[in-house]
């Protein structure tokens, strides 16, 4: 099973500087692979209730689209956009890494959230 144990843990951070991060749930309508990408990654299509739908792109390709799509995960939606070859990730879907992630990729395993959420909702 593959690890990044021996990564150190990141400098402290004031609880206001977290509190500007954004996490919201979202529901996955839509994970396609993404095509131009360096990394294999999905394209996803997120829907965030009152706040709209938003699309993120990520490695997460060793999860099959139909695992994804109807599940509810946690998204952060205020980094602004970040072009991923030829697309535009407008939130990053948070995650884990995936224990069959090659080396030399971040391949990851979403983080999920009970069905009871909706959409849109903050997490703190």
């Amino acid at each position: 099973m593959k690890s990044r144990q021996k990564t150190p843990v990141k400098p402290i951070v004031t609880f206001g500087k977290f509190s500007n991060i954004d996490m919201r749930v979202a529901t996955v309508v839509s994970a396609p692979m993404a095509q131009g990408t360096q990394k294999p990654c999905r394209l996803f299509t997120l829907d965030l209730g009152h706040l709209g739908m938003l699309t993120s792109v990520g490695q997460f390709a060793l999860i099959p689209e139909g695992e994804l799509v109807g599940r509810k995960l946690i998204v952060c939606c205020n980094l602004g956009p970040k072009p991923m070859g030829p697309y535009v990730s407008e939130a990053l879907v948070l995650g884990v890494l995936h224990p069959r992630s090659a080396e030399d990729e971040d391949q990851a395993m979403p983080l999920y959230v009970d069905s009871g959420a909706s959409n849109g909702d903050p997490v703190f």
